[in-house]
């Protein structure tokens, strides 16, 4: 019985593709706009999002996910390596 309560059904996994598409997509918006903190911690909550519950959607919704969320990731770490690398140079 609780094999049964642990697995995700088919229909709650499809609800999923849409959250986690917006997450993505908040997560690159965030990087650019708002702060890129905020914008790879989205990114990480994506990508365990669509690795916990994306186990069996197609993979076209799959790889979606999982680009946003790496384009997220990535605009917000260069972000952050770009301040890095000003306030270095302006000391």
């Amino acid at each position: 019985m609780e094999e049964s309560a642990s697995k995700v059904s088919p229909a709650n996994r499809n609800v999923f593709v849409p959250l986690t598409l917006l997450l993505g997509l908040a997560s690159v918006v965030s990087s650019f706009a708002i702060s890129n903190y905020l914008g790879m911690a989205l990114a990480l909550i994506t990508f365990a999002l669509s690795h916990i519950a994306l186990k069996s959607v197609s993979r076209s919704a799959w790889i979606a996910c999982v680009t946003l969320a790496t384009s997220g990731f990535v605009i917000g770490l260069a972000a952050l390596f770009m301040r890095i690398l000003v306030d270095t140079l302006r000391r």
